[in-house]
């Protein structure tokens, strides 16, 4: 009996992610299965329908080479029938494709992909076993005739950008996602977060998983066009009349709570009447009307700009001073390692993984006060929801040249060093082959 799987096959990864929406998941569900291509994997990458509020990525697909499945119906929202209909496509795939790992990427393709996987690799369980009894109890029939019996039971990987377990639902809702996320969790072998500070939240905190099942393999991303698009400098400052820069990139949703960063303008202006700086919120999503009018009735027409999205984004981050993140939960924001490859320092609140890219002390808690900011490395660091402490945050870099330019020179030689997509792809390749080849359990 041959119970090897793998004959001189490509090894074949079947990726799930909700949509192809602009944000780090899908860069890195792209990259990914891109660059794995090259190093002889076979991958499919299926993705839902990107919301018409959302910009979309598939550009970044097509000049990848990669051609995503869409399943429309997969997608962020929760809606029964038509995630049984996802999930029932999935199942399909998995029969017809057979992959050896499912690696599923963002929470409703995460539910949805690895129950589809659980209910596969219990079937093909079940047909091992019984191939297994045929084989055994009729050895004698077979003894000059070659059998191959092959498991074809895939393994499962989960990789969490960020989590919607805080902050994002009614505290009812958060639980059941919680626990569904611990159920989840027993049907898959590989854990990924992207930080440190992630696997301690996730398991410590919400008691997903077991300390084995987890790696940490940080975002990776195409950096060389941040760090040399300096010849571009100068083009978005000319255009806003020579004034300081800060800016805030991302969906305009409640999570990333622009509205802490609006009022932290306008604190600062309010104290510092004679600072001259312009303030650029890049972007779209559902909230871009209600932060608008907000901009008006702070008074600050003049002074916050809404870019919308912007698809080249080098020569805005070579002509920042500053980047502002005002999130109540983060992952690892692509925002930052951009504008930290491109030398901008970052001033962010202190949550999910942002300190690990911008401050020595990595994943030690230090707790600061209300109107307290730390002054790390490669940026500053707020507490979460403090507009003084933001907006004195704002001050201390605006009015210090040399301290945005030397943490600016340390944030680009990190992020060159640990964010390029040459270690992401590294550290998943070898991810994968532990489980496939080394017996992981």
């Amino acid at each position: 009996m041959n119970s090897t799987k793998f004959s001189g096959e490509k090894i074949k990864i079947l990726r799930v992610i909700a949509r192809l929406n602009i944000g780090g998941p899908a860069i890195h569900t792209i990259l990914l299965s891109s660059h794995l291509e090259k190093l002889g994997y076979q991958t499919l990458l299926v993705a839902g329908q990107v919301g018409p509020e959302e910009g979309d990525m598939n550009y970044l697909a097509k000049a990848e080479g990669v051609e995503p499945v869409i399943i429309p119906r997969l997608g962020r929202r929760l809606l029964p029938l038509s995630d049984l209909v996802v999930f029932l496509r999935i199942l399909r795939l998995l029969f017809s494709w057979r992959p050896h790992i499912v690696h599923t990427h963002t929470a409703k393709a995460g539910a949805v992909g690895r129950m589809a996987a659980a209910i596969y690799n219990g079937v093909q369980g079940f047909k091992f076993k019984v191939q297994s009894l045929v084989y055994r109890f009729s050895r004698g029939r077979f003894n000059n005739t070659r059998v191959s019996i092959i498991n074809d039971r895939c393994k499962v990987v989960h990789t969490f950008h960020g989590h919607v377990l805080e902050g994002y639902f009614s505290n009812f809702k958060s639980s059941l996602f919680r626990l569904i996320e611990r159920i989840l969790a027993k049907f898959t072998d590989v854990i990924v977060v992207v930080s440190e500070a992630q696997r301690k939240e996730l398991f410590g905190k919400y008691g997903i998983g077991k300390p084995e099942q987890y790696r940490v393999i940080p975002l990776g991303l195409n950096l060389g066009s941040f760090a040399q698009a300096t010849k571009k400098r100068g083009d978005l400052r000319s255009e806003l009349y020579g004034e300081s820069l800060v800016a805030i990139v991302g969906r305009l949703t409640a999570i990333k709570n622009h509205s802490l960063f609006l009022e932290s303008v306008r604190k600062l202006m309010e104290e510092n009447s004679d600072t001259r700086a312009r303030f650029l919120v890049v972007g779209d999503g559902e909230l871009r009307e209600d932060l608008t009018e907000m901009a008006k009735r702070l008074g600050l027409e003049d002074r916050v700009v809404f870019t919308g999205w912007i698809k080249d984004l080098g020569p805005l981050y070579v002509d920042l001073d500053v980047l502002a993140v005002t999130s109540n939960n983060e992952g690892t924001p692509v925002a930052v390692i951009e504008a930290m490859a491109a030398g901008v320092p970052v001033l962010s609140t202190d949550v999910g993984g942002v300190r690990e890219l911008i401050s020595e002390r990595g994943t030690q808690n230090v707790e600061l006060e209300e109107g307290e900011f730390e002054v790390c490395a490669r940026g500053v660091l707020v507490r979460k929801g403090d507009v003084r402490g933001f907006a004195k945050g704002l001050k201390y870099l605006l009015e210090n040249p040399k301290v945005r330019k030397e943490t600016g020179v340390r944030g680009r030689k990190y992020a060159l060093l640990h964010h390029t997509t040459e270690k992401l792809v590294s550290h998943m390749d070898m991810l994968y082959r532990s489980i496939l080849f080394r017996d992981y359990k």
